[in-house]
């Protein structure tokens, strides 16, 4: 369940991130930190093609049940679980992964020109007043990048950096109003064409339900 848990967090906050029309044919690969609201800091392994993208997650321990990599295909409309110590995968397919699809825009903004406008048009259908203006030039990981700082009243700041080479916001650092420190950032970025096959999933895998998913991840059965 925990491994359930963990890869719909990351999922939820990260996975929609390849899915720009305007850049879709950049492709990468990075190490992305992500830190949460607990002070946790974990390492995943990101890679994004063309309308593609791949997360491969840290072993957590000894457990040898958990998910391992995240595949997503925005051209057919698929999230694809890998857990590659038992051979098998959960698909989830089209209006299924909406949730996670219509956030795209939080990292590969609609307009490279104020990346900051999705954030605040969200902020506003939530019933959050958000302010977003432009801050320096700044490097991150040795890439240039423009800084965004954003403030709501009474509540946290945060700022994003967004690498207009890549078209994807590259560093996230939010800081809620009691002063606690949640985020991420890309590093070791190499721009390059991925291999399709890191899209795919492995030969001999074979494809489980929801229900039988979770049956493995419990460990009951093979």
């Amino acid at each position: 369940m925990k491994a359930i848990s963990r890869a719909f967090a990351i999922i939820s906050l990260f996975l929609m991130s390849a899915i720009s029309t305007a850049a879709q044919k950049i492709e990468f690969s990075a190490d992305m930190r992500v830190t949460d609201s607990a002070g946790r800091t974990q390492s995943l392994k990101l890679f994004v093609g063309n309308m593609r993208a791949r997360f491969d997650l840290p072993k957590q321990g000894d457990d040898t049940s958990g998910i391992g990599s995240i595949l997503l295909d925005f051209d057919h409309q698929s999230l694809y679980l890998l857990i590659p110590q038992a051979n098998v995968y959960l698909q989830i397919e089209g209006s299924a992964g909406t949730p996670f699809y219509s956030g795209a825009w939080m990292f590969r903004p609609y307009s490279a020109k104020y990346p900051c406008n999705d954030w605040v048009s969200e902020a506003d259908r939530r019933g959050i007043t958000l302010r977003c203006k432009s801050g320096e030039q700044d490097i991150v990981d040795g890439r240039p990048t423009q800084k965004w700082d954003a403030t709501t009243p009474g509540a946290g700041h945060g700022s994003l950096w967004y690498d207009p080479e890549l078209n994807f916001i590259v560093k996230v650092q939010r800081t809620s109003k009691s002063g606690v420190q949640s985020g991420y950032e890309l590093q070791n970025v190499k721009q390059e064409t991925q291999p399709a096959t890191l899209f795919e999933v492995p030969n001999g895998f074979r494809k489980f339900t929801l229900t039988r998913l979770f049956d493995v991840l419990a460990g009951v059965g093979q």
